[in-house]
């Protein structure tokens, strides 16, 4: 009997290692991608200043008039309260790219993202996504206003 059940324990085992080995596996190639370079460079871009000043900005009444100055130290005060949001954004990232992504697609991220080129479109894709939405901000706050009643109005029910 013990003939069978060591032969048949040592399966199970390597099983189970297999298994803990690829889910692991997917983790550590998230890791991997999220602590590539370019990719904290684009999360440090979307907690820079002016990052957050745009965001910060569709909660500003448009009547409003603010100098640069104060559009810079609004931007400045919200960066650095971001910034220490930073290294749970990294755990967050982590997490959601190994849910998100096949094993395959991470390996495919890390290498393109890897290089110049890759990197030189991480960089700029937030300052892209920044300048989209700005273009874009007096037809947001059109948006808003024509969907405030009927938000109010599901709140109230």
């Amino acid at each position: 009997m013990q003939k069978i059940l060591l032969p048949f324990t040592f399966a199970l085992t390597v099983l189970a290692l297999c298994s803990t080995a690829q889910a692991q596996s997917r983790n550590e190639l998230a890791r991997q991608y999220v602590e590539l370079p370019g990719v904290q460079q684009m999360m440090t871009e979307m907690f820079s200043p002016a990052s957050m000043y745009e965001q910060m900005k569709a909660s500003i009444p448009p009547s409003a008039k603010i100098s640069n100055a104060k559009k810079r130290r609004i931007g400045n005060v919200m960066s650095q309260g971001m910034m220490h949001l930073l290294p749970s954004f990294n755990k967050i990232m982590i997490r959601e790219s190994a849910r998100t992504f096949t094993k395959g697609e991470l390996r495919a991220m890390i290498t393109f993202y890897s290089t110049p080129e890759g990197s030189a479109i991480l960089a700029k894709s937030t300052t892209l996504a920044n300048r989209s939405l700005r273009s874009l901000a007096p037809q947001i706050e059109q948006v808003q206003k024509a969907v405030g009643p009927a938000i109010i109005k599901i709140l109230k029910d």
